[in-house]
């Protein structure tokens, strides 16, 4: 039986299997007397200070490995007495006179409410972490563990659960867990996060796995393809036991060439970057060879926050990221999200399409006070490190021009202030709107380089919101379309003078980089783990046959046509990279879109 689910970590491991019950909390509402109310008000704030020594605990006792991840459990402690859980709970408390397991429910439910209204998959996502941390505190009120003990296991198994919180992936070992399986998670959950650190193949979101497999039974858990074997014969053992081999050599091969430079057989050299949203990540885009951070993500220092953070706490951010990586650049992007609940201090109506509303650099535009605070603590971090400015959604030169107003009458205040800055910061937008490409020859005229985002590029060009499931099929990054927006965005930034990188899902998807090297594209910056197999694909081609082949795509009438060159350049050209014994198998129809 083959079961399949979503790669969250990858590898091949073989081993039986260990379910682990759901230890659900059953929670019972509870109409208090009132004068029952302070007590039980006391007994919610005794559990979460529970919660906190074990966090504390398990950072004390955190594996080497995930030392620079640490950071996962800190935001776990700074949410059990973020306003949005602490305060809200206790006030449902005493307003509706309920019990505080019944009130910690009515909280979950409120964030869970306004998690839903996030389009970005990644910061959707945190949305795991605030429910685990309200399940460890609903744990301790009903008297029951909150994390996982994996001491007592007598020999090595593969973990079956519905989910799993980061707090119990830290516990984890190789000694004792070969894989895990959940039904529940994503790639981009934290737990997939760690289990990526610890080494662990991970397959995630399959669904009945708990009811599918049972204890003892021998599991063969695929984290390339996302796929659980369950009780393998004797000829399938064998051919995922050469697959295990294959792949270790790969991945020792592969991590070996990391840090040697992106270049061409034939000359042409890319600069590869990281995208990065948190300072743990840091470690993780070196060792992976990162030539700096092309896109980082400050949406985190906003989000699940009562009160904006002030300009000390973003420049103490920017600063530590800047001194982090120098002398590598570090591309800071403005604040990318739309002005709703979730920067609670602005207050805005609620709108029937965010992803088309007051979002990105237009709520900056018009929240100026939350806009400079941003620059200011940006170009006082340049100070550091070399910093550069990317400003999203940009639609216009109007837009360029009031945001170069903007910045010129920051760089002013602090030089009136005598605060040390770079003064000759580097600035670019990002290409994510139809109406930037059609007038990339103007807007590059304006700034000092571009920056490519294709996951809004392709949605808004093509209509397509991905986040729904009854027209995300039709998400295509090959579509003819897109890839002559690509094409006239690059031709209009070289005509300028300045370089043009891509910071979107499609950078680091190395089936794609035959045609960016072909195009033309100065920069890639992607999820660091991607960074190794990129680099391996660049060194491996020959920049004068990415051109051809790129113009025999720009001909191409269809995404069928596109995909079907592409298939056979990567056959003909790099059979070596998409060998199916390393799961890169060419077949773009049966993979997911990034």
């Amino acid at each position: 039986m083959i079961l399949k689910g979503v790669s969250a970590s990858p590898g091949i491991a073989i081993g039986p299997a260990f379910l682990l019950d759901s230890q659900k909390v059953k929670v019972i509402r509870r109409r208090l007397a009132e004068e029952e109310l302070e007590g039980e008000k006391r007994r919610f704030m005794e559990a979460v200070s529970g919660a906190e020594k074990e966090i504390s605990a398990l950072l004390n006792d955190i594996p080497e490995e995930l030392r620079d991840h640490s950071g996962i459990l800190k935001s776990h402690l700074m949410m059990l007495k973020d306003p949005m859980v602490f305060d809200r709970t206790l006030k449902t408390i005493e307003s509706k006179s309920i019990n505080a397991e019944w009130a910690l429910n009515e909280t979950l439910d409120y964030v869970r409410s306004l998690f839903k209204e996030i389009k970005d998959p990644y910061i959707r996502e945190r949305m795991g972490d605030i429910e685990y941390v309200i399940q460890s505190v609903q744990g301790i009120l009903a008297g029951s563990p909150s994390s996982l003990d994996f001491s007592s296991l007598e020999f090595p198994v593969v973990l079956v659960a519905h989910d799993l919180s980061p707090a119990d992936t830290v516990q984890m070992s190789r000694e004792k867990i070969l894989a895990f399986v959940t039904e529940m998670g994503s790639k981009t959950s934290h737990t997939a996060i760690l289990a990526r650190s610890l080494g662990i193949p991970a397959v995630v979101g399959l669904e009945n796995a708990t009811s599918a497999i049972l204890s003892g039974e021998l599991l063969v858990v695929d984290g390339l393809k996302g796929e659980v074997v369950v009780d393998p014969d004797d000829v399938l053992l064998k051919d995922y036991e050469e697959k295990q081999q294959g792949y270790i050599k790969y991945r020792l091969e592969v991590i070996h060439n990391s840090n040697l430079p992106a270049e061409t057989r034939d000359g042409y050299r890319v600069k590869i970057k990281a995208n990065m949203e948190l300072l743990d990540e840091i470690p993780s885009l070196i060792s992976h060879g990162a030539e700096g951070v092309g896109l980082f993500r400050t949406e985190f220092l906003y989000l699940a926050q009562k009160e904006l953070p002030d300009e000390e706490t973003l420049f103490h951010a920017y600063k530590e990221v800047a001194e982090r990586l120098s002398p590598y650049p570090v591309t800071v992007r403005t604040l990318d999200i739309g002005g709703d609940k979730f920067v609670s201090s602005v207050s805005l109506d609620e709108e029937i399409n965010p992803a088309l509303g007051l979002r990105a650099i237009r709520l900056c535009l018009k929240e100026r006070p939350l806009f400079r605070d941003q620059l200011r603590a940006i170009l006082r971090a340049s100070a550091y490190g070399d910093v550069r400015i990317l400003f999203p959604l940009i639609s216009g030169r109007m837009e360029i021009l009031e945001v170069k107003e903007i910045l010129e009458e920051t760089k002013e205040e602090l030089r009136v202030e005598g605060i040390e800055f770079d003064k000759d910061i580097r600035m670019g937008i990002m290409i994510e709107v139809p109406t930037a490409v059609l007038v990339a020859d103007v807007l590059a005229k304006e700034v000092d380089f571009f920056s490519i985002g294709t996951n809004d590029l392709i949605q808004y060009s093509l209509a397509i919101d991905r986040i729904n499931e009854h027209v995300a099929h039709l998400y295509e990054p090959l579509h003819p379309g897109v890839v002559r927006m690509l094409h006239r965005t690059v031709e209009a930034a070289h005509a300028a003078g300045i370089e043009v990188a891509m910071c979107g899902e499609m950078a680091g998807e190395p089936r794609y980089v035959p045609i960016l090297l072909g195009l033309g594209l100065d920069e890639l910056s992607m999820n660091a783990m991607a960074i190794p197999k990129v680099k391996r694909v660049v060194r491996r081609c020959r920049q004068d046959d990415c051109a051809e082949l790129t113009r025999h795509i720009l001909d191409s009438s269809t995404a069928d046509e596109i995909k079907q060159r592409l298939r056979e350049f990567l056959r003909d050209k790099l059979p070596e990279e998409f060998d199916p014994v390393y799961n890169m198998a060419v077949d773009l129809e049966k993979v997911d879109s990034p």
